[in-house]
């Protein structure tokens, strides 16, 4: 059992609840969430989850690199722990630009209604795909993009783009060249507010200098 804060929706605490429960019932409750970035050479991770990590029927969608629930009484700089079990990389809060918080809510399934703040951060870390561990039994793999391509397929003006994997198995993990589609992103944030666009366009500004105001 995993207990959470749980907020009103004013994002005031009002106590803690059971994870699922929370889903259940719709409960206010907050995550953290990282897009991870090499600077450098502009490139950009996304994560495929390991399957049946959900109540319901989820595609294998390329979703933001990091990202998890707070647990009771844990404080902001606290999720880094949802980074550091899901890529495997000894990290500290220090080494993430927290960019704002998402307020957002919607019904995945009719007992999996998700009323979240999302802490939103960017991740630069100097590194190569094939030095992340992703340890975490959740994630079966990585996506690497080149970050102007991303920024283009985000923005609907292709809709595939030239990919690297980074797939788990058995025998450890598997290293592949491949494409991703714009089908394969999560659709809720390619809709409303955009929020593969704007992570992305955020991540081309921190690259570019821009350490103030990158996500709005």
């Amino acid at each position: 059992m995993t207990l959470i804060d749980i907020f009103t929706d004013r994002y005031e605490h009002c106590g803690t609840a059971e994870k699922t429960h929370a889903h259940q019932q719709g409960l206010w409750h907050r995550t953290f969430s990282a897009l991870a970035i090499n600077p450098t050479k502009r490139r950009v991770w996304l994560q495929k989850k390991t399957p049946g990590r959900y109540s319901f029927d989820r595609p294998d969608y390329a979703d933001i690199t990091v990202g998890g629930h707070y647990h009771a009484a844990e404080t902001v700089p606290d999720g880094i722990r949802e980074a550091r079990e899901e890529l495997g990389l000894g990290l500290s809060y220090s080494d993430v630009h927290p960019i704002g918080v998402r307020q957002t809510a919607v019904t995945l399934a009719p007992d999996y209604v998700e009323r979240e703040f999302q802490h939103w951060h960017l991740l630069p870390i100097e590194t190569e795909l094939e030095q992340i561990p992703f340890a975490d039994a959740e994630v079966r793999g990585l996506v690497e993009l080149d970050l102007d391509d991303a920024v283009q397929l985000a923005d609907g003006e292709v809709t595939t783009v030239a990919a690297r994997y980074a797939t788990r198995t058995d025998g450890g993990a598997t290293y592949t060249e491949g494409v991703l589609t714009r089908a394969e992103l999560v659709p809720n944030y390619l809709a409303l507010d955009q929020l593969y666009l704007r992570l992305f366009l955020a991540a081309d500004r921190y690259c570019h200098g821009q350490r103030r105001h990158l996500f709005w």
